[in-house]
């Protein structure tokens, strides 16, 4: 779907996208640690190489990579500046640690404002431009083709390499090109109908070992403005049943509802008597959900579950005691883990308003610079090609960016089976699984499912 009949569509496709990494914004510490994955390049390989202009965006002096993102429409201004804000920040400290490939990186920003076109155009633009697309976070991104046929230097049309915060599409969730720091879990080829996913039981049996085996039945809210926000939340649902938490009803509820509209969602939470409810859209329909159980008194629920969406400080200022004990689940550590983790450190001293788009933004950065170090070592400071950078992506299987994420194999666009606890505790987000900061649970197993998304949803 190209074009939306009514603003207020879009925007609640805007609030839902938003969900998929909204993350608690905090002060940078005040004392910079130093990380043990810093970007330098051998200081001879730089004095005794006469460096050249080996590829669209590389200069004997710079390499420039263009982050696309959804910053300048009206419907939501800054929407994802923070993607904007973390990859300007890591450049800053690659430059500050010797550069890249003998180089200095330069940053570019294209707006894509939500819109297909915008996006479309974007891309263009990098391609021109740019030896990749780095931190990419353009919600209708929904047609790769000028990214795959972009040219190189040579005129060999080897696609522009795409490091993505958000992928909302299968077409840049599948494509050759793209790599998101955090993958998805659908497989790929996929137009429409069944996909198949891969899904985690970490957080279930948390809940469990916590709870009770067979304790936990409840409330699915799933966000339903559009196929592609139902298509988010459904797997996520289905592996949950699949795990053992029994379904006592689903709703759709829309990103633009207000909390009355949640009256009928809570009244069956203490119909069935609940123990486990969970809202897919974003934080602050979560709020409305806390909030609306709260005035209705609800107290069977044991877990209230939420992911990457919910780790923001609004859930907390705008919830109040309403959101007390909430759950929620990360891929990346937490900034309360701060002095705990160098490379968390450098992210939090370079980027002076980090947020989890901004996080993984860093992240997604950081893999661009082990690609183009594995280019340089392979084939010298003068390898760099897209082709050559493309590569070094793909042969990043068992990228951790110096455990600021778990082991992941993002050249295999294959998501972690590691995740992150955190609960509001006496209004503060805390560590619950594992309690160690800097460290991950993956001891979850991973399921299939096939089934078709929109299909399965029975909101």
């Amino acid at each position: 779907m190209r074009r939306f009949g009514t603003v207020s569509v879009l925007l609640a496709v805007v609030l839902l996208a938003a969900a998929c990494g909204g993350g608690k914004k905090i002060n940078a510490p005040s004392t910079p640690s130093s990380s043990t994955n810093a970007a330098e390049t051998t200081s001879d390989v730089c004095k005794t190489t006469q460096l050249t202009a080996s590829e669209v965006g590389v200069t004997p002096t710079t390499i420039t990579v263009t982050v696309v993102a959804d910053t300048g429409s009206t419907l939501r201004p800054g929407l994802f500046q923070g993607s904007v804000d973390g990859v300007k920040a890591w450049a800053k400290y690659i430059n500050a640690n010797g550069g890249l490939a003998c180089r200095q990186v330069v940053v570019k920003a294209a707006d894509s404002k939500l819109t297909p076109d915008d996006a479309k155009n974007s891309i263009t633009t990098a391609c021109q431009s740019s030896l990749a697309m780095v931190g990419t976070t353009a919600l209708f991104l929904d047609d790769m083709t000028p990214a795959e046929q972009c040219k190189d230097k040579t005129g060999q049309p080897v696609g522009i390499p795409d490091m993505a915060v958000l992928q909302t599409y299968a077409a840049e969730q599948c494509s050759k090109i793209s790599f998101a720091a955090l993958p998805t879990s659908g497989s790929c080829p996929y137009t429409s109908g069944v996909r198949t996913f891969k899904e985690l039981s970490t957080t279930t049996d948390y809940y469990f070992k916590k709870y009770g085996t067979g304790s936990l039945h409840g409330v699915f809210l799933v966000p339903n403005d559009l196929p592609s926000t139902i298509s988010a939340s459904t797997p996520l649902f289905a592996a949950d049943e699949k795990f053992g938490v029994k379904k006592d009803a689903e709703f759709g509820i829309s990103a633009l509802a207000t909390q009355s509209a949640y009256t009928s969602d809570v009244q069956a939470l203490k119909t069935n008597k609940s123990t486990f409810a969970r809202d897919g859209a974003d934080y602050v329909s979560d709020v409305f959900f806390r909030k609306e159980a709260q005035v209705q008194g609800v107290n069977t629920v044991k877990v209230w579950d939420c992911s990457l969406q919910c780790y923001d400080q609004r859930l907390i200022t705008t919830g109040g005691s309403a959101v007390e004990n909430q759950y929620v689940w990360l891929s990346f550590l937490p900034f309360e883990d701060r002095g705990h983790n160098a490379e968390l450190d450098n992210f939090l001293q370079y980027d002076t308003a980090p947020d989890a788009f901004g996080a993984q933004a860093w992240v997604a950065g950081q893999a661009f610079a082990a690609a183009v170090k594995s280019v340089v070592a392979k084939s010298g400071p003068n390898g760099i090609t897209r082709s050559a950078v493309l590569a070094g992506i793909r042969g990043l299987t068992n990228f951790d960016d110096n455990g600021f994420i778990a082991p992941t194999n993002i050249g295999g666009q294959v998501a972690s089976t590691c995740l992150i606890g955190m609960q509001v505790l006496n209004g503060k987000f805390v560590r619950v699984d594992p309690v160690t900061p800097g460290k991950f649970d993956c001891g979850g197993h991973v399921i299939t499912l096939s089934l078709d998304p929109v299909k399965a949803y029975s909101g």
